[in-house]
């Protein structure tokens, strides 16, 4: 489970961009932190950058699904 230290700098948002399943090897649109569905690992993804087909495999829990969980953009005034 992600964890942080300063609430100060999160926020909660209703975005559907956090309800998109992900597969292995499909091209993300978000930075962020992704979680598999499945089984709670997590891995970091950069915008624009596939989701790692060799992260793990599941054989007996289901299929590798992942959903961001958490969202990284860069400052408004840094570009």
């Amino acid at each position: 489970m992600a964890q942080y230290k300063y609430p100060t700098h999160m926020s909660e948002t209703k975005s559907w961009a956090f309800d998109q399943d992900w597969k292995p090897g499909q091209v993300v649109r978000n930075a962020g932190i992704y979680r598999c569905a499945t089984c709670g690992d997590e891995t970091v993804v950069d915008k624009g950058a596939a989701i790692p087909k060799t992260h793990h495999e599941h054989t007996v829990l289901g299929p590798v699904v992942w959903k961001m969980l958490v969202f990284a953009q860069k400052h408004p005034s840094r570009g």
